[in-house]
């Protein structure tokens, strides 16, 4: 199956210490190859105050304490999400997510190709036909 980043939260928890013994992973789309220039489409969640918010303040307040290092990595080590930020996927703080996320540095090593997907109303169908093209091969 092609999936991303987020298929060890489709699994229990507690199987994940022996996921990488029942499940395979192969890093693909871009096939790694660093003698051609590739990308990968590399998602993520999105935090936003909309320009008429009533509450502006109180909501830019509760992005930064959700996205604070301290809260936000103990999120994604229990769920098994890629880190956002890079104190969080360095060094000391990336120690938590390497142990327990199944898969982390592999699925790490890609983001540097990755991009983010076109912001076009398009996208959508623009992106079935990726998929329909991809399951075809």
């Amino acid at each position: 199956m092609l999936e991303g980043s987020w298929i060890p939260y489709y699994f229990p928890i507690e199987s994940w210490p022996t996921l990488e013994q029942r499940l395979g992973f192969i890093p693909m789309f871009p096939v790694p190859d660093h003698t051609i220039p590739t990308s990968t489409m590399m998602g993520g969640w999105e935090l936003a105050v909309p320009s008429g918010s009533q509450n502006s303040d109180l909501a830019w307040e509760l992005i930064t304490i959700m996205a604070q290092p301290e809260i936000l990595g103990p999120f994604l080590r229990d769920m098994g999400f890629l880190p956002t930020q890079q104190v969080l996927g360095d060094g000391p703080s990336s120690l938590p997510l390497k142990e327990s996320v199944p898969y982390y540095e592999e699925m790490v090593s890609m983001i540097p190709l990755g991009e983010s997907r076109p912001s076009i109303p398009e996208y959508p169908e623009i992106s079935e036909y990726i998929h329909q093209a991809i399951h075809q091969v």
